[in-house]
């Protein structure tokens, strides 16, 4: 089993003064090894049309959809990459598509032609939705009271929409693969840790806008909307009725995900260890104290305590670095969705852990920040933010050069 398909059992304390559990550690008592090792194998498996030869039982992918496995768009639980600069998107950056109107169990519509997801692949004679495209353009932002001068690249999407134009009304949400490793322990937060101190507030465990309340809820909208793959918990893909070539295809059992592969899934997914940063022994304390004083930590919280039950029924209490408030927050209008009309839909964002930073930004060759990857370092993605942010986003760049860098080097250490 890979590194990162330990479970992190005890607290993740890092930079508190603490150590933290090896990520080699042995998984969890109470975790099911041989269902993990099956939840990993499906999670690694690519998808085949329904009749096609392949692994028996994994079936059925499409007819629409974006990729035909988990791990295209997370692999081995990472976060997806965004693009490099303009063209074609990567896989791991999907459009959703989102009405004003609410659906079925309060969930918002999707658009009435093409749902929740714009899909850009296709089976045999079922039509592909279309083709999406990304441009940048520079922005020069304000200089720096020490010097320097910052700029950030803006995207402009473009959806070459095949089967007629999307509603006007319709919410354009480009949103990468977001990392997976950890899930398991935000989700054993208790509600009243996240309420702590600051009365009752939206609770966004998942996804970047809360748009899960489960890992298992996570992982069946992925399946429906993203690779055409039902399940008992949403029988239905993301074909729409206006796709009338979609009943045409030949479907896998139904569900097309088993209930017994899905809770494998999902326990291997859970079982998902922070890696740690490689730079971990060479954490500045200034840096945390920079972080405190110009009030990153208000959302971005270091500590978190999580409850976790054992196959007795007794839970087991510790305390997690995550570095996030798992709250929703108006980062302001530049962060904002746009509909396809071109006007800004005020936008609410969970607070992205940060946890896992060092070992990306050392690991992956162009590392990508934010929900669609605009950002191409920490230091962009921090002047992206505004809204609830502002005060923040402001006191960095109050910050003098050497501290500044202090700061960025620090979080690269998370």
């Amino acid at each position: 089993m890979s590194r990162k398909a330990r479970w992190l059992s005890a607290a993740i304390l890092v930079g508190l003064g603490f150590q933290a559990e090896s990520s080699d550690a042995p998984i969890d008592g109470d975790v099911d090894a041989a269902q993990v090792k099956l939840g990993q194998s499906v999670f690694n498996t690519e998808w085949v049309a329904a009749g096609a030869p392949g692994i028996p039982g994994r079936f059925g992918v499409g007819p629409l959809f974006n990729a035909a496995s988990c791990t295209a768009c997370h692999s081995e639980g990472a976060h997806g990459r965004g693009p490099k600069g303009d063209g074609p998107v990567p896989v791991a950056l999907v459009i959703q598509l989102q009405s004003p109107t609410t659906g079925a169990n309060t969930e918002p519509s999707g658009d009435p032609v093409y749902g929740h997801v714009f899909n850009t692949s296709a089976l045999g004679s079922a039509q592909v939705e279309g083709a999406v495209t990304v441009r940048y353009t520079e922005t020069a932002g304000y200089y720096y009271p020490f010097g320097g001068r910052w700029t950030l690249r803006v995207p402009h999407y473009h959806l070459e929409a095949r089967q007629g134009p999307l509603a006007p009304t319709t919410v354009i949400k480009p949103r990468l693969a977001p990392a997976l490793f950890g899930v398991g322990l935000l989700e054993a937060v208790p509600e009243a840790a996240i309420n702590e101190g600051s009365g009752k507030r939206a609770i966004g465990r998942f996804g970047w806008q809360a748009s899960a309340v489960s890992v298992r809820d996570q992982t069946t909208i992925a399946f429906a909307r993203e690779m055409g793959l039902t399940s008992t918990d949403r029988p239905d893909d993301d074909c729409t009725p206006a796709e009338t070539n979609c009943p045409g295809h030949p479907d896998g059992a139904p569900p097309e995900v088993s209930e017994e592969l899905l809770g494998a899934v999902v326990t291997f997914v859970r079982t998902l260890a922070v890696p740690e940063s490689p730079t971990h022994a060479v954490r500045d304390p200034l840096g945390s104290k920079l972080f405190a004083n110009i009030g990153c930590g208000a959302c971005h919280r270091p500590q978190l305590a999580v409850q976790r039950p054992r196959a007795d029924g007794t839970l087991v209490s510790s305390v997690i670095a995550p570095y996030t408030d798992l709250r929703l927050h108006d980062l302001g209008a530049d962060m904002a969705d746009e509909n396809v009309s071109g006007a800004r839909v005020t936008s609410l964002w969970r607070t992205a852990p940060l946890w896992g930073l060092g070992y990306r930004v050392t690991q992956e060759s162009y590392p990508t920040f934010l929900h669609d990857g605009r950002a191409t370092s920490i230091e962009e993605a921090i002047l992206w933010h505004s809204g609830e942010a502002a005060y923040s986003k402001y006191q960095f760049m109050k910050l003098g050069p050497h501290a500044r860098e202090t700061l960025l080097r620090w979080i690269e250490t998370l």
